[in-house]
């Protein structure tokens, strides 16, 4: 049994197109990695905003119990 393949000038047109599709996407992933890391601030700011809202003590007369950072 013999396999014949041969690269025609779509395949390559593809194969190329696959390529630049695969890069600009693996870039992209780059930058929405580099922007979660470059701000870990962010995330802090509304859980501080948060607590500074929320009353000193709960109903009932016991302490509120501090909140807990979501990962």
């Amino acid at each position: 049994m013999q396999y014949t393949l041969s690269l025609t000038t779509r395949m390559m047109t593809i194969a190329g197109l696959c390529l630049l599709l695969l890069c600009a996407l693996l870039f992209l992933l780059g930058v929405e990695i580099g922007k979660r890391i470059s701000s870990p601030a962010e995330g802090a700011a509304p859980a501080a905003a948060l607590s500074a809202t929320q009353p000193s003590s709960a109903p009932g007369g016991e302490a509120a119990s501090p909140p807990v950072a979501k990962p």
